[in-house]
């Protein structure tokens, strides 16, 4: 399959945020015009997040309803099996980092369980990471 390129996490912000429209409008405009769809890197997905949580205080069920849409899009392929696993315990585990809840989705995805840590934070709050012996 032939893509049209790539998007980057501040071309998903200016889209989502609208706090800079001229960009907003450039990404639009792309979206609208492309022939084929734009590549969304997991790193800029994870990205994305911490960003929405962290810098404009959205909180995680607000990030995952903003993330989800975004990944909805037809013109955006994305990795949306990991992040359709990832979002809700995102935010049915707010001890628990967007980043740690990838983790363990990649391992049950990739029938690679258990996920081994020494992060008792998310052994305990993961159903599939073990904590490793020291």
């Amino acid at each position: 399959m032939k893509f049209s390129g790539s998007l980057d996490t501040n071309a998903m912000l200016r889209l989502l945020i609208n706090d800079i429209p001229s960009q907003h409008e450039a990404v639009k405009e792309l979206l609208a015009k492309v022939n084929s769809q734009l590549v969304v890197a997991d790193t800029a997905i994870i990205e994305l997040v911490f960003v929405l949580e962290r810098y404009y205080g959205f909180s995680r069920q607000q990030v995952t309803e903003a993330t989800t849409g975004v990944m909805q899009l037809k013109e955006i392929n994305s990795n949306r099996t990991l992040f359709e696993k990832a979002l809700p315990m995102y935010v049915n585990h707010p001890a628990l980092s967007f980043e740690d809840c990838c983790l363990s989705a990649y391992a049950a995805l990739n029938e690679a369980e258990p996920l081994w840590t020494f992060d008792k934070k998310l052994a305990s709050q993961s159903t599939n990471a073990k904590l490793l012996a020291v």
